[in-house]
């Protein structure tokens, strides 16, 4: 076959596929590339597999990607599985094992995802240690005095630790240690996560940014578990010094689910057994990243289809913070009942009085909490026109709990042979029949006793890498846990297509699309100070669909005007959660709640059709100004925002045949938005630090 090349929407992929020899991916462009020749041995391999005894003559230092002689052959199969689907097989060269790679295009965006499917068709176990989901290893390329990548290409990564998400940062390579010198390189920089908490660490996203070509490719790994991904740079025809020759050097770009450099993982595959990646997706466009989240959000909307945004009231931040009683809670019912809310959830400990942080796991209500029982609660929030939810921890049960000690060893993660304990915590296993029976039984008794139309599931502990027991390594056993979790989230919301699941790690701490094609919508973030708040919600639009990320706006009792009004600008374009105490706000506080969830109403049915950009770039946490808009048809919504920034006037360019520049949120307070006399330019003055407006742009 040869070249083979696929053109999907404004992307061109390319292959070279020949029997006998290692299919490649030679390259993703914008644009047709008819000069496209085959790669040189084993430097383009479409997935890359470590195998502990695999022949292996290549000193590779700490990379993972081996520019070692092929293990894989194409033997004429690849096929188009459906319209979207495309499948390249492989095989060892004994016909032991069989590799599919499986590319998914998606539609009206220039976006694939990847991942691949081992089969060992031998009578021997094979041992697996780490495969790749993506590999690509023509992402950019060194030659002498014409390019030089460690210069001219940009690696973006994000930082996500808890109660600072989203925290993206971008660097030349050679600022990451990747130089392409005049030697043999091993320079690589790996970004990788080993435990439950997917994004607990870092964003499982990441980009690289070409200066030269002013394009982009961006990726994420949609994983709940482990994952990593390397980016490093090799020499694929090195055969003698660097003083005599001048060779090329290519930059590779690998992504993973675990493995075992990462998170202690391995998988022994038996006679007939199969083992599948987990999935990724990787897209490419003309300038930087933020440019290309577009293609990002439209592939998302494809994985999850998200219409109603209704207010939600969540009694824990900056309010109850899990100390609920029915004294508490009425005067908040009907605070936002009258402030236009439509959910309001009852969080953490309603179960228990005391340490609710490690009694959990029974979820049966607390009469010293509710005397005339939680339902009086649940009533009077739909009497008022809400609809009531509550708070779920169920993959893990507190050491406290008084069920704990009924419970099989079988049901939790083990190490050593002991279930493995954290942060109070003993986490359960979704892969024993009992323990999903368990969970299904408890949605089941808490939505029919309450009328719930919203559940709150979280996750609160860190258990590194997972769980031996029945497994190969604990990496193992977690990700067998993990889809079978997602497996049953899956079963559970076609039992209860009405209510609406949120998914909370601690906030945004399993922030994945592994998760999130599953649930409704994605608590961003724990943090409690609505200055930082606002930072994490600018930048929130890159890791998760604006529809989909739960926002939280908690204005204080003492909150003053500007406060309220920067709480709610900005969760105005995503999701708003609010918190706060409602009931104790005074009335000019009470009046901007109420204005900007009237606002929200009148915008929100466009928000799921808008796409993110960011003016000014991700924004850093340090940012004096945060710029966060959508492009909606015909029109901009943006919100702006000034923090702790001496300059009272920011400038930054929109779309160009701008008509209109509108003040949408306050409505009341005079803030000066204007076109500028540099042509597509807009510019905002706000008198007072830590302030924000909501604007419209309207386009001819």
């Amino acid at each position: 076959m040869g070249i083979c090349e696929i053109h999907r929407n404004e992307m061109y992929v390319y292959f070279y596929l020949e029997r006998g020899e290692e299919a490649q991916l030679l390259g993703i462009f914008k644009e047709k590339n008819s000069g496209i020749k085959k790669a040189e041995q084993g430097t383009c391999r479409i997935v890359d597999l470590i195998c502990p005894d695999r022949k292996n003559y290549s000193f590779r230092g700490g990379k993972t990607f081996y520019d070692m002689p092929a293990y894989l052959f194409y033997m004429d199969s690849c096929t188009w599985t459906s319209d979207s689907r495309f499948e390249i097989v492989q095989y060892s060269e004994d016909r032991t094992l069989k590799v599919t790679t499986c590319y998914e295009f998606a539609e009206n965006a220039d976006v694939f995802s990847c991942k691949s499917i081992l089969e060992n068709l031998g009578d021997e176990e094979i041992t697996i240690e780490g495969i790749t989901s993506f590999c690509f290893g023509a992402a950019a390329g060194y030659e002498k005095g014409k390019s030089d990548p460690s210069e001219d290409v940009e690696i973006y990564y994000a930082h996500n630790t808890w109660s600072e998400e989203c925290r993206w940062v971008h660097k030349k390579l050679k600022d990451v240690g990747i130089w392409a010198y005049g030697n043999l390189c091993y320079d690589r920089f790996r970004i990788a996560n080993h435990s439950g908490f997917s994004t607990g660490e870092y964003l499982p996203m990441g980009a690289l940014y070409n200066k030269q070509t002013d394009t982009s490719v961006l990726w994420q790994i949609e994983s709940s578990t482990s994952w990593a991904y390397e980016v490093g740079c090799f020499t694929p025809e090195y055969r003698e010094s660097f003083l005599k020759t001048d060779y090329r050097q290519q930059i590779y770009l690998q992504l993973f689910g675990p493995d075992m450099e990462s998170a202690g993982w391995y998988r022994r595959l038996k006679k007939g057994e199969r083992f599948e990646t987990v999935e990724t997706a990787v897209a490419c466009g003309i300038g930087r990243p933020e440019s290309v989240m577009k293609e990002m959000t439209v592939y998302r909307r494809q994985k999850r289809k998200i219409m109603e945004l209704p207010i939600i009231f969540n009694d824990y931040m900056n309010c109850l913070m899990g100390d609920s009683t029915t004294e508490k809670l009425l005067p908040l019912i009907d605070r936002a009942a009258e402030a236009g809310c439509e959910i309001f959830v009852v969080d953490c400990g309603w179960y228990d009085t005391g340490e609710w942080q490690y009694t959990f796991g029974e979820f049966e209500e607390c009469r010293q909490r509710y005397p005339g029982g939680l339902s009086e609660v649940m009533d009077y929030i739909r009497r008022k026109g809400m609809k009531p939810g509550i708070w779920l921890e169920l993959e893990s049960v507190g050491l406290d709990c008084v069920g704990l000690q009924n419970m099989p060893k079988e049901w939790f993660f083990q190490r050593h042979g002991k279930p493995v304990i954290d942060s109070g915590r003993v986490h359960l296993d979704f892969r024993v029949k009992e323990v999903r029976e368990r969970a299904s039984a408890i949605l089941k008794r808490v939505i029919s006793r309450y009328h719930l139309g919203y559940i709150k599931i979280d996750y609160n502990l860190e258990l590194s890498c997972g769980t031996e027991f029945q497994a190969d390594s604990p990496a193992d056993g977690m990700l067998q846990h993990n889809r079978a979790y997602l497996a049953w989230l899956e079963e559970e919301h076609a039992k209860y297509p009405e209510v609406m699941f949120e998914n909370c790690g601690s906030g945004g701490l399993r922030m994945d699309y592994g998760m999130l094609s599953r649930m409704d919508i994605q608590s961003v973030s724990d943090q409690e100070d609505y200055r930082i708040m606002a930072v994490i919600a600018a930048n929130s639009a890159s890791a998760v669909l604006p529809e989909q990320a739960g926002i939280w706006t908690y204005p204080l009792k003492d909150a003053d005007r500007e406060s309220c009004i920067m709480n709610m600008a900005s969760a105005m374009l995503q999701r708003i959660h609010l918190g706060g105490n409602l009931d104790q706000l005074t009335e000019e506080g009470f009046a901007l709640v109420k204005e900007g969830i009237q606002c929200y109403k009148e915008i929100r049915k466009e928000i799921p059709e808008g796409i993110p950009f960011w003016p000014l770039g991700f924004h850093s946490f340090d940012a004096g100004w945060l710029v966060f808009g959508l492009h909606l048809e015909n029109r901009d919504l943006i919100m702006v925002c000034r923090r702790e920034d001496e300059k009272k006037r920011i400038r930054f360019p929109v779309q160009k045949g701008v008509e209109a520049v509108n003040v949408l949120y306050p409505a009341a307070e005079k803030r000066i938005a204007q076109k500028d006399g540099i042509e597509n330019d807009i510019v905002v003055e706000l008198e007072r630090e830590n302030s924000a407006v909501i604007l419209e742009i309207i386009y001819e």
